[in-house]
């Protein structure tokens, strides 16, 4: 790759082979027990392989995100650039390599800016060129371990695939042998840990003072941490510093450091000298305060210590734990080192247990007063926050706190103010009152922005002579009556709450001065106050959320399974009313491309919540387009219903209203199918997840609604083609049926008797019936090519008999069947002749295909209630499960589910569930059932003629008219 000539491409007999030098090297790495070892042998290999200009090994620091050099080989002499630290920066090429684990090439190192350090220092390294970097990571990790980067002194030459296997083998078994080492050190590392720590506890346990511990501690971490400076800081809050140990004692100078600059060497002092304040410190005072141990390296991205900090100790390298007693920072453990290095966690731990051990065993002067006081002093707080650990009692302990500091203070009354942001009317939630006194009203009014200003800023406001002072005057109606001449207020948020949930007020009846150390304790106990009111709200909140989550999660599941949109207007209704408790719901419904909207029945809580305007409305409505319009629910009080929407919505009682429309208002989406309507009383809040439901609800409803049409119009589409697809193809087969009929006829016409007139008028007569077919066929194909187009004829049963079973009779002669007609056939009925014929053919076509050889087939007729009844009786038996089927409602199989199967969904159940509802439309009636005998009835309804056409009564439940009685069936069925 990189400089030619390559070593091992020489063809000399004296040429090392590149595979047996791999060979020996990695069995040389598999013996090896240390990194420095490992890394030799692989820098080695490269060099003596690839004989590159430049060869540069490094690791990848995860944690502070940079490459710890490893050494490596140059033309020029570079130990500091080659084994350097080299902070990963966003964009550059060893990151994109680091992260992405694969090889890149790069032509020309000195002109690539995004390579860094190493463009900068390319020609001084001999003018290297092309650059190739080469990422490994050990088998089964995803985190990069290191590179190794080639440098050529030739422009952009590349790498040969010979090449990257053998740097691919070795960097594997470099990435091996080092996971396997450091597997062994976490092993040992846990022993030592485990060990060390045992001695530490031992020592400071068996130490009889402070400096013995400190100096047992510090010749333990010494001991384990190994070349590093090791101090303790004690945090003097009299002068703001921390100090060394000892105060005037220093810690053992380090070795001489690398050269500083002079305003370095002016602004750095010795450590321990006069200690660090906490300016020095930074943002790392508040780390350890909060109990967190700290690292930090001058060479690292991430460092959690001060770099001016780290300059002036002299370290490229610390870790600080603290030294933290009852959330009191005492102190911290101070450990650095004069070399990059990065602290595993087992330093940390180890770090970590030294000061918690220093913790436990510092002196604390004066503990036990200080307890005392601070026991005496928040006794009182104290017991009203641990109130908050019992959540069932919250209301109570609120109230003894409330009571609690009435007496304390001997104040006349108490009272805890909820602050609603969406409310800006304080409003009652506990008080306390002295025996006598008048009760406080529920709400106050609002204050001034200039008392919560100073309330805010104070924290407390104190009001000696409330008749003088100048403050919460918007109070004065509400307090006048009480007698109030002192008070204090203050809110129950923590220092600097811009909105607090609430107030305490204290009022006294006579004027008086308020003690520093009354503020305190009012101030004290309006946070716990605080913690209970949130621990209140969030409580309720939670038990709303549940609430509205559970009956949420209901409603929509109701409404995914309604099959009606009349059910569903109704159930969202009835839900949302219920689920929020409210007056009144109602929807204002309309179908897709309509111009005017219904307003569907409300739900209503009593009878004078309901609209009495008009039900039908103009979709362009003011009210419907603004909801429409409205990016999310439409939140409006009544005066701000527009005045053309009040004749239709105008309930009485109700003054605050949430539209929310049924479905979404994007563009880009179907529009919706109506909105819902919701009502409450003038001062009703509506919450943000009260919203959220409404809206789930609505769009869960209006994407229902849409299924539910578009199911409809499908089913409807497809019961439209099926009945086009089926007459046609009985018309289509009667036609085949007829044309063969006349071409048998017209062949034969030769061989008829008689002269050749009486022959040619044979032959006129079937070319007229010939005609005839395709007069027949010409409205099915002009008028009904998609939709049905029904022609309303009349027609003599007798014919409709006759050409039914002339188009059965090669079947039944096939099965020897033997069909006879009796009864009235004179009766005259009406429909569509062509449908009819076909119906009849399709119900005596079953009969036949049911029949058994040899059996009978009767038809019987006779007229009722305006009908042409017509019975086809056959020997026969049904299959049990499509006579159920057959005795559904027509209408109710049309829209039943598609994926549902039945035997109405394949022949013969197909056909005759078709010329039912088939017939059904033409204002007749076809039935299925079995006699008492065992013989099978199709019981036909055929409108006379002259008759209004409309559907005939069915039985309860859609089962069809009434069967037979068994003792009738002797002659013929009933009727």
């Amino acid at each position: 790759m990189v400089q030619p000539p390559s070593p091992y491409s020489s063809s000399g007999a004296g040429a090392i082979s590149p595979l047996v030098a791999l060979q020996a090297t990695l069995q040389q790495m598999r013996e090896q027990s240390d990194a420095n070892a490992l890394i030799q042998l692989t820098l080695e290999y490269v060099k003596a392989v690839f004989g590159a200009p430049l060869i540069w090994l490094a690791f990848y620091d995860y944690q502070n995100h940079q490459l710890l050099g490893q050494g490596g080989f140059s033309l020029v002499e570079e130990p500091t650039l080659l084994r350097g630290v080299h902070p990963l920066q966003p964009g550059e090429i060893l990151e994109q390599v680091v992260i992405e684990q694969r090889p890149i090439s790069v032509p020309d190192l000195s002109q690539e800016p995004r390579m860094g350090l190493w463009q900068r220092e390319a020609r001084r390294l001999g003018g290297i060129q092309g650059c190739f970097i080469y990422p490994f990571s050990a088998a089964g990790r995803r985190r990069c371990l290191g590179i190794l980067m080639l440098g050529s002194q030739m422009w952009g030459v590349t790498t040969r695939e010979e090449e990257k296997a053998l740097l691919g083998i070795l960097l594997g078994q470099l990435a091996a042998s080092l996971q396997e080492l450091e597997n062994a050190w976490r092993q040992q590392s846990e022993k030592r840990l485990e060990d060390s720590l045992l001695r530490l506890g031992t020592a400071i346990c068996q130490a009889g003072s402070l400096q013995e511990r400190v100096s047992l501690v510090r010749q333990e971490l010494q001991t384990c941490l190994g070349a590093v400076h090791i101090q303790v800081y004690w945090h003097e809050r009299s002068r703001g510093r921390f100090v060394p140990h000892g105060s005037a004692s220093r810690p053992s100078q380090p070795p001489t450091p690398a050269p500083m600059s002079k305003e370095a060497k002016a602004g750095a002092a010795s450590p321990g000298d006069g200690g660090l304040s906490l300016r020095e410190l930074g943002d790392m005072y508040y780390t350890l305060a909060d109990g967190q141990v700290v690292v930090g390296g001058t060479g690292t991205t991430r460092s959690e210590i001060p770099l001016k900090l780290m300059q002036q100790l002299r370290a490229q390298a610390a870790l600080a734990a603290p030294i933290l007693l009852e959330k009191d920072l005492l102190g911290f453990i101070w450990v650095q080192s004069d070399v990059p290095r990065t602290w595993q966690a087992v330093e940390r731990q180890l770090v970590a247990a030294a000061a918690n051990g220093l913790a436990l065993a510092a002196p604390l002067e004066n503990l036990d007063r200080r307890i005392r006081q601070l026991a005496d002093e928040q006794e009182f707080v104290q017991q009203v926050g641990r109130s908050l650990y019992n959540p069932a009692e919250l209301p109570q302990a609120l109230q003894q706190a409330v009571v609690g500091l009435g007496q304390r203070l001997q104040a006349s009354a108490v009272a805890v103010l909820t602050v609603d942001p969406d409310r800006p009317n304080p409003r009652l939630f506990s008080e306390y009152r002295s025996e006598g006194k008048q009760a406080l009203p529920p709400q106050f009014s609002s204050l001034s922005e200039q008392d919560w200003q100073d309330l805010l800023r104070s924290e407390v406001v104190a009001a000696e002579n409330y008749n003088q002072d100048l403050r919460l005057l918007s109070w004065r109606q509400e307090l006048a009556p009480l007698g109030v001449r002192s008070l204090m207020l203050t809110h129950t948020g923590a220092s600097g709450t811009a909105t607090p949930e609430g107030l305490i007020l204290v009022l006294h009846p006579r004027p008086r001065a308020w003690s520093r150390e009354e503020r305190q304790l009012l101030r004290g106990t309006a946070q716990q106050v605080g913690l209970l009111l949130r621990q209140l709200r969030s409580q309720q909140r939670q038990e709303r959320q549940e609430h509205l989550l559970s009956g949420l999660i209901a409603t929509c599941l109701t409404l995914q399974n309604l099959a009606t949109p009349e059910a569903l207007y109704a159930t969202i209704a009835q839900q949302a009313a219920q689920l929020l408790q409210i007056p009144l719901a109602l929807v204002v419904s309309w179908q897709p491309g309509e111009s005017r909207a219904c307003l569907q029945p409300p739900f209503a809580a009593a009878p004078e919540f309901c609209p009495s305007g008009p039900t039908e409305i103009n979709r362009q409505d003011p009210l419907l387009a603004a909801a429409l319009q409205a990016r999310g629910p439409l939140l409006l009080a009544q005066d701000q219903i527009p005045a053309a929407s009040r004749a239709w919505l105008n309930s009485v009682g109700l003054g605050s209203w949430l539209l929310v429309p049924l479905g979404e208002t994007d563009p880009s989406l179907p529009e919706p199918l109506g909105v819902l309507i919701l009502g409450a009383e003038a001062d009703r809040v509506w919450e943000a997840e009260e919203q959220a439901a409404v809206t789930l609800m609505a769009q869960t409803c209006g994407w229902t609604l849409r299924r539910l049409l578009w199911v409809q119009t499908l089913q409807e589409r497809q019961e439209v083609l099926s009945e086009l697809n089926w007459y046609k193809h009985r018309r289509l087969l009667d036609l085949q049926n007829a044309l063969l009929d006349g071409l048998r006829r017209l062949g034969q016409v030769p061989g008829i008797r008689g002269d050749e007139a009486t022959r040619w008028q044979k032959v006129v007569e079937i070319g007229r019936e010939l005609r005839d077919l395709a007069v027949f066929a010409e409205p099915l194909l002009q008028t009904e090519t998609w939709q049905v187009q029904p022609q309303l004829l009349s027609v003599p049963l007798a014919t409709l008999v006759r050409k039914s079973l002339r188009r059965v009779e090669g079947l039944t002669q096939k099965r020897k069947l033997w069909p006879r007609a009796h009864g009235d056939l004179s009766l005259v009925v009406q429909g569509d002749v062509g449908r009819l014929e076909m119906i009849l053919w399709e119900v005596l076509l079953a009969a036949a295909l049911r029949s058994p050889e040899g059996g009978r087939l009767d038809l019987w007729s006779q007229a009722t209630e305006g009908y042409a009844e017509l019975l086809v009786v056959d020997q026969g038996s049904f299959d049990p499960h499509l006579l159920t089927a057959l005795q559904w409602d027509p209408q109710q199989v049309i829209y039943a589910d598609p994926l549902f199967q039945s035997p109405l969904s394949a022949s013969p159940g197909l056909e005759l569930g078709l010329c039912q509802r088939l017939l059904q439309r033409m204002g007749g009636q076809l039935s299925f059932y079995s006699s008492g005998d065992g013989r099978s009835v199709a019981r036909l309804l055929l409108p006379l003629a002259g008759k209004e056409l409309r559907p005939p009564a069915v039985a309860s439940g859609g089962q069809g008219p009434q069967q037979p009685k068994q003792g009738q069936q002797g002659q013929r069925p009933a009727i």
